[in-house]
């Protein structure tokens, strides 16, 4: 059986191999030339690390969910704006869906890459997700703008799923270099 941890070769399980004199005799073989990975290198994999977590749709959950990528992101210098895409997508799934009735819930995926993947699954039943852009000359809303906020932070932005079954808002962000988009962009965010 071979180990699973990517194209680095080294594994936290020893390589098992069957040799053509072992199969006759049904035994199999450990390969102990291949060496164990540090706790770092096990961490640090080329592999993306992937969060999947399932929140209330209460209200107070948003903030949950904000600190609970935040958390994840600490250190990456785009802490701040994944907390605003997941507090932006979690509001709108608790506030527009059925997440946000009786016994609602949202589902947040999130994963720590170059390019970092941010999703909010809600239970439908509300309208599509759609960004709304500011008309020329036209005051700031005091919502509706939350799907704008994300797609600037974002480098790309989607939607997939119905009212009937439920959608799920994506966002990617890149974490590459000191290239954040936030920081080269004029967000106003009205509160």
């Amino acid at each position: 059986m071979e180990s699973r941890r990517g194209s680095r070769g080294k594994g936290l399980e020893p390589r098992v191999s069957t040799s053509t004199e072992s199969r006759q005799k049904g035994q199999e073989v450990v390969d102990r030339s291949r060496e164990l990975c540090s706790a770092g290198e096990w961490l640090w994999s080329s592999e993306p690390m992937r969060w999947r977590r399932v929140f209330s749709g209460c209200v107070d959950q948003v903030q949950a969910a904000r600190g609970f990528a935040s958390y994840l992101f600490a250190g990456t210098g785009r802490e701040d704006d994944v907390a605003i895409v997941v507090a932006e997508l979690a509001t709108n799934a608790v506030r527009h869906s059925k997440s946000g009735e009786g016994h609602g819930w949202f589902g947040l995926e999130l994963t720590l890459a170059e390019v970092s993947y941010i999703a909010v699954t809600d239970q439908g039943g509300g309208r599509i997700p759609t960004v709304q852009f500011p008309q020329p000359g036209e005051e700031p809303a005091m919502g509706g703008r939350g799907l704008l906020l994300v797609s600037e932070l974002a480098i790309a932005t989607g939607i997939y799923g119905s009212p009937r079954v439920g959608h799920t808002v994506w966002a990617d962000v890149e974490l590459r270099g000191n290239n954040a988009g936030s920081r080269n962009r004029s967000v106003t965010l009205v509160v």
